[in-house]
C-alpha cells in the first residue's frame, strides 16, 4: 500500500529558474550562447564609437571647460 503523504513536489522548471547562470552552465542546463544578447553587443560598439568621436572632437572639450561646474 502506498503512503498518502502530502509532500511538496518541485518541478524541474522551479529548480532551473532558481539557479544562477554559473550553476546553469556547470550543470549543463544552458550554454554560453543562451546568455548572448546581440542588442547589448551592438550597444557596446555604438558606445565605444561615440566615446571615440567625443575624444576626437575638440569642441566638446571647450564645451566641457566652459559649462562644467564641479560640486
Amino acid at each position: 500500500m502506498k503512503s498518502m503523504v502530502n509532500e511538496p513536489t518541485t518541478t524541474r522548471y522551479q529548480i532551473v529558474a532558481s539557479m544562477t547562470p554559473d550553476e546553469l552552465l556547470s550543470e549543463g542546463y544552458a550554454n554560453f550562447d543562451d546568455f548572448y544578447d546581440s542588442a547589448q553587443s551592438e550597444w557596446k560598439k555604438e558606445a565605444a564609437f561615440d566615446e571615440e568621436e567625443t575624444r576626437k572632437n575638440t569642441k566638446s572639450e571647450e564645451y566641457y571647460n566652459q559649462y562644467y561646474e564641479e560640486f
